[in-house]
């Protein structure tokens, strides 16, 4: 699954805005917007930060990053 459409499924699953689930993570509306998107993708440490989001609230997490090595 794509990043931007596990995000959205977080935040479908709790029933919550992208302002709410901002809050929560500690970033910005914009950011959260983008990630939505499409457009960005989250560093090393806030991922880390949704991965253990999602924990607490017995989500699972189900992105994975897509490699592009041949």
């Amino acid at each position: 699954m794509d990043f931007a459409k596990a995000i959205l499924n977080i935040r479908t699953a709790l029933r919550i805005s992208q302002q709410d689930l901002a809050a929560e993570l500690d970033v910005s509306y914009a950011t959260v917007n983008r990630w939505e998107n499409g457009r960005t993708m989250p560093n090393k440490m806030t991922l880390s930060v949704i991965k253990n989001y999602c924990t607490r609230h017995h989500l699972e997490f189900d992105y994975k990053k897509e490699t592009n090595e041949q």
